[in-house]
C-alpha cells in the first residue's frame, strides 16, 4: 500500500494547519513543529510506504518509528485525506477517461480500502430496471448511462407524441408515433456502446407482470434495483410494491404531486413498504383524516402531467443519484420508507415525511432472507 494525500486545501499558521477536503468542512491540526506538514508533503506524490515515510521523516524528529507514521496515516484515512496509490486499476484507459468526473466524484468517499474504482466498477456490474421512459424516465435513463451502469431494462407503453418534448430529451420529432422503449434503447446505446439494453413496449397491469419482468430478463437472474417512474393504473405502486419485496429487488418511486417532486424507495426485509404507508394511512384516517374517507367525492380532479424539463431533469438527478447509493453502497440511501418531497412551486426545498414499518404487514413478510437474495449491488453494500 501506497497512501497517497488527496487534493486539499492546507492553510498554515500559528502552530497549527487549517485543512479542508470538502470546502464545507474545514479541520485543525495542531502543528508546532511542522512535522504534520512535512509528512503531508510526503505524502504527495504516493511513492512511499509507511516504513519510507518514516525514514524520510527522521531528520526532523529522530525518534519516529515506522509504528508511530501508521497511526497518523490511520487518523489521517479516517478522515477521507488519503487513497491507495497502489491499488489495482480496473479499467483501461478508455473508460478512465470516460469516467473521469465519476472517479473525482468518488474521491470523497474512498479511502485507502476503498478504492475510487470500486464504486465505478459496481455500477458497470449492476443491472437496473427501469418502470416509463416519460419524462423522469428518460431522465433517468440518461443519468444511469452517464453514471456507466452496465446493464438497463426499459419497460413503456407509449409511443412519442409532440407534447413530450418540453421534458423528454431522449426523443426527436423524426421518431413521432414510434415506440418510447424502442427508441430510448437506441438513444443508449448510442451514448455508450458497451451499455446492454433491453428494450419492453408494453403495460404494466398486475403485480405477476412486474414480476414477469424481474425474472424475464436476459440480463440477469434479477435486477439489482427497479426504478419505478409510472404512475398509472393507480394500483401500480402496490403491485411494484409486491412483486419487488417478494423478489427481495429494492426500487425507488419517483413523480409529481402538482408541483410537488417527489421520491421514496424500499429495500425488502430492511424498510416500510408501499404496504406499510398504505395500512399507516388506514390507521389515521379513523383519526385526523376520518372526512378524507367519509366525505364523497363531487368533483374529478383531471390527471394532467405538469413535468416541465427543468422539473424532470431536477428530480431525476435525485432519484438517479439515490439509485447510485444503491448500487455502489458507498453511502446509505436518504428515502428508505420516507418520502423526500421537492417543492418546485417555490425555492426547491426539500422535505422529509416517512411512514412506520408495521410489524403485520402481510407483504414485508414475503421478503426473502437477507443472504438469498440476488442482487449483486445489495450484496456488495452489506459487506
Amino acid at each position: 500500500m501506497l497512501p497517497r494525500l488527496k487534493s486539499l486545501n492546507c492553510l498554515a499558521g500559528d502552530g497549527e494547519l487549517i485543512v479542508s477536503l470538502d470546502p464545507k468542512v474545514r479541520t485543525r491540526v495542531a502543528d508546532p513543529d511542522g512535522q504534520v506538514l512535512a509528512l503531508l508533503r510526503l505524502l504527495q506524490d504516493g511513492t512511499r510506504d509507511a516504513a519510507q515515510l518514516a525514514s524520510a521523516l527522521r531528520g526532523r524528529a529522530p525518534g519516529l518509528t515506522e509504528a508511530d507514521v501508521a497511526a497518523v496515516l490511520a487518523q489521517l484515512d479516517h478522515l477521507g485525506w488519503l487513497e491507495d496509490a497502489a491499488a489495482p486499476q480496473t479499467f483501461d484507459t478508455h473508460d478512465r477517461e470516460r469516467y473521469f468526473s465519476n472517479l473525482a466524484f468518488f474521491d470523497a468517499f474512498t479511502t485507502l480500502t476503498v478504492p475510487r474504482e470500486q464504486p465505478q466498477a459496481r455500477l458497470r456490474d449492476a443491472h437496473v430496471l427501469v418502470l416509463g421512459a416519460g419524462g423522469l424516465g428518460s431522465a433517468v435513463l440518461m443519468n444511469l448511462a452517464g453514471l456507466g451502469v452496465g446493464a438497463v431494462t426499459v419497460v413503456d407503453q407509449d409511443r412519442v407524441e409532440l407534447r413530450n418534448f418540453a421534458r423528454q430529451f431522449t426523443y426527436t420529432e423524426a421518431e413521432l408515433g414510434q415506440p418510447k422503449a424502442e427508441r430510448v434503447a437506441q438513444w443508449l446505446t448510442a451514448f455508450d456502446p458497451t451499455l446492454r439494453v433491453e428494450a419492453f413496449a408494453r403495460r404494466v397491469e398486475s403485480p405477476d407482470d412486474v414480476t414477469a419482468l424481474l425474472r424475464g430478463s436476459a440480463l440477469s437472474t434479477l435486477p439489482d434495483l427497479v426504478v419505478s417512474a409510472i404512475d398509472e393504473p393507480d394500483e401500480v405502486d402496490r403491485w411494484v410494491n409486491e412483486a419487488c419485496v417478494a423478489a427481495g429487488v429494492p426500487f425507488i418511486r419517483g413523480g409529481l404531486a402538482y408541483t410537488q417532486g417527489l421520491y421514496w424507495s424500499v429495500d425488502p426485509g430492511r424498510s416500510a413498504c408501499r404496504e406499510c404507508l398504505e395500512r399507516h394511512r388506514e390507521r389515521l384516517a379513523t383519526g385526523i383524516d376520518r372526512e378524507v374517507v367519509d366525505r364523497p367525492r363531487v368533483l374529478e380532479q383531471a390527471r394532467v402531467n405538469r413535468a416541465i424539463g427543468p422539473v424532470t431533469s431536477v428530480l431525476g438527478g435525485l432519484v438517479s443519484l439515490e439509485a447510485m447509493r444503491f448500487l455502489t453502497g458507498l453511502t446509505a440511501p436518504v428515502s428508505l420508507g420516507r418520502y423526500q418531497l421537492v417543492d418546485f412551486a417555490s425555492d426547491g426545498r426539500t422535505t422529509t415525511d416517512a411512514w412506520p414499518a408495521d410489524p403485520d404487514c402481510p407483504v414485508c413478510a414475503t421478503a426473502p432472507a437477507r443472504g438469498t437474495r440476488a442482487g449483486r449491488a445489495a450484496r456488495t453494500a452489506a459487506a
